[in-house]
């Protein structure tokens, strides 16, 4: 068993709403001249698996390394679909997303080739931004086709100011769009069945049937204002945590599978073995597998990050 925190190596995605922002915040090392919308910060779809960037596994992905050692690094935490149970993202708007919406688990029963997508944001950086989310109260399936037909679909979503700090939750079947000028760390199930519903007349490909197989007409889920508590979020899929820490050393939970993305400090990370310590700065991603043993986080400057939990609870 060869175990120890892991750095993830990101992956960029060229996205025409894209811009250069994670490059300033984070000094991602994007590739010149491209609007990058998303770094795939953790994932293991066919669309992009991600690497190892430190120590003996560096280059291997994270599929190389459950084929081998999935126990070591899930604990008990089952698969999904054969595949890591999270996929951790960071999205830089500097155009409106597409309204869209993911199916739940009844669309996915009637859908092929459909996987279940919830997710949830939390704002890293915002220009006067806006997020929608829900649809109005009172909108029904009938109001909101015929505000496809007239383009104006806008007008039946709930806005909320993006507020650095804000921690938005996009349950499956929310009607959904980030605005321009957002920059957020999205955390969400391991899918990539996106139907957009409108796209602000860019021309992309439309998906309306099948959005509205999935799209639920209830209200919008609350908002978790910038510094709330440090449970952000509980589901069956994944739980959300912001943690704090003051310059110094803390011990950490053993014993199950955490991801982390740092929002702020720099430090490192330690646990027993060879390879057992990982520096940690602004933007990076952490996996701490289940069996790592004398795990603490070391820190020169207060550092926040997010930690998401996987299930069992």
């Amino acid at each position: 068993m060869n175990v120890y925190p892991y750095k993830m190596a990101p992956i960029f995605k060229e996205k025409i709403w894209g811009g250069r922002t994670l490059e300033r915040l984070f000094d991602k090392p994007l590739p010149a001249g491209k609007p990058i919308g998303e770094s795939w910060e953790l994932a293991d779809l066919s669309a992009g698996r991600s690497t190892i960037a430190n120590g003996s596994h560096q280059g291997r992905t994270i599929r190389q390394i459950l084929m081998r050692e999935r126990e070591a690094v899930l604990g008990s935490t089952p698969l999904t679909d054969g595949q890591f149970p999270l996929l951790l993202k960071l999205l830089d708007a500097r155009q409106n997303l597409s309204v869209q919406v993911h199916p739940d688990a009844e669309a996915v029963k009637a859908i092929p080739d459909a996987a279940l997508k919830t997710e949830c944001w939390y704002v890293l950086a915002s220009d006067g931004g806006t997020i929608y989310k829900g649809v109005r109260p009172g909108v029904t399936a009938a109001d909101f086709r015929a505000a496809l037909d007239a383009g104006n679909v806008a007008e039946l979503l709930v806005p909320f100011e993006a507020v650095v700090g804000d921690f938005h939750y996009l349950p499956a079947g929310t009607a959904h769009a980030l605005g321009a000028g957002v920059v957020v760390a999205e955390i969400q199930t391991p899918s990539d069945t996106t139907y957009r519903v409108f796209d602000w007349n860019r021309g992309r490909e439309i998906h309306i049937e099948r959005a509205m197989q999935c799209i639920h007409f209830a209200p919008p889920s609350p908002t978790v204002p910038g510094q709330g508590g440090e449970c952000l979020l509980q589901t069956e899929y994944f739980q959300v945590y912001l943690r704090r820490t003051a310059p110094g050393v803390r011990k950490l939970t053993e014993g199950r599978c955490v991801a982390w993305m740092i929002l702020s400090g720099r430090g490192r990370v330690r646990a027993d073995g060879s390879d057992g310590t990982v520096d940690f700065a602004p933007g990076d991603t952490l996996l701490l597998a289940a069996a790592l043993t004398g795990l603490s986080v070391h820190v020169a400057e207060p550092a926040q990050w997010l930690e998401v939990l996987l299930p069992p609870f």
